[in-house]
């Protein structure tokens, strides 16, 4: 077997010319990954990993002081996504209702509040409403309403319609067409206006346990390393929170929730939750308020045609 004969093999194993073979997507719809992926010539390398050695056995660090700052709280939540800022928010509310002093400290590992929220959405504003009740009067960017549903089956060529029966969830009159990143900073200055501590750029990167093994709190990432695991002059320890109570609201599959999972036994006797990352909702978000400026699109099959003609048309 010749070098020649072994390029079409080597494009038939490869993953990404099987999956869009399969879709029968036509050649000038490939992006431009795709294309690299199947093509023949040569890519230069580049490093893009280092070996890292454990600190305790890599002599660069030593000397480094490895002593933690601590500081205490009453409620520490991980991840300032809507469900984290709700809470911090609702904290705070109850607290001055009680007329109670309570230290809230959130912790978020974008560099700013929504920087890591992608997905678009249509809010049901009923839950919104009852957390703030002035939400109109304070500019929250719920600007956007629901006034016309559509659902279509989508096929390799066209869009059939289908009518919304009464009582199915496609329903979204009364609702708003959201982009999740503007409520999500939004809320964070409304939390950081009730008193809650927001640390952006800080990524919570271990959980804390007392000796009887109940959680203590969590502790930052450290700062200040080079890509191969050496100390810079600017490096920096990571912050300890200890508090009475440690929320986890990292999103799906958070590497600390997982942690948890396993020393605390969660996903016994349970089925295993399933997400979709959001992708494909921004990008029909997009298409929707092109569209249909105030009506929302449901659809049951994924166009991978009109994606691949709004998203790459420079191939």
């Amino acid at each position: 077997m010749t070098a020649n004969m072994l390029v079409p093999l080597a494009k038939l194993s490869c993953p990404a010319y099987q999956c869009f073979h399969a879709l029968k997507i036509k050649k000038n719809y490939l992006p431009l990954c795709a294309t690299r992926w199947t093509s023949t010539s040569v890519v230069p390398r580049i490093t893009t990993h280092y070996t890292i050695y454990p600190r305790d056995k890599d002599k660069r660090w030593e000397g480094v002081s490895m002593e933690r700052f601590a500081e205490e709280a009453d409620v520490v939540i991980v991840g300032a996504g809507p469900a984290g800022l709700s809470a911090a928010v609702r904290l705070k509310q109850l607290a001055a209702q009680h007329e109670k002093d309570i230290r809230v400290c959130l912790v978020e590992k974008a560099s700013q509040i929504g920087a890591h929220t992608l997905s678009g959405a249509c809010l049901d504003p009923r839950a919104f409403e009852e957390l703030f009740p002035d939400w109109k009067e304070k500019g929250a960017p719920l600007n956007t309403p629901v006034t016309e549903d559509r659902f279509a089956i989508l096929t390799q060529k066209y869009r059939i319609p289908v009518p919304i029966l009464p009582g199915l969830p496609m329903n979204n009159h009364g609702n708003y067409i959201v982009r999740l990143g503007h409520l999500v900073s939004w809320m964070g200055e409304q939390a950081e206006a009730l008193g809650v501590e927001v640390y952006p750029g800080y990524a919570a990167a271990e959980v804390l346990f007392h000796e009887d093994g109940s959680i203590k709190g969590i502790a930052t990432n450290d700062v200040g390393i080079q890509k191969d695991g050496a100390p810079k002059t600017t490096f920096e320890r990571g912050l300890e929170l200890h508090a009475k109570v440690t929320v986890f609201a990292e999103g799906c599959h958070g590497h600390l929730a997982k942690q948890l999972y396993k020393k605390f036994d969660l996903r016994a006797n349970c089925e295993p939750q399933t997400y979709g990352i959001g992708l494909k909702e921004v990008s029909w978000l997009v298409f929707v308020i092109l569209m249909l400026k105030y009506g929302t699109l449901n659809s049951l099959y994924y166009n991978a045609d009109l994606f691949l003609q709004l998203y790459f048309p420079f191939t």
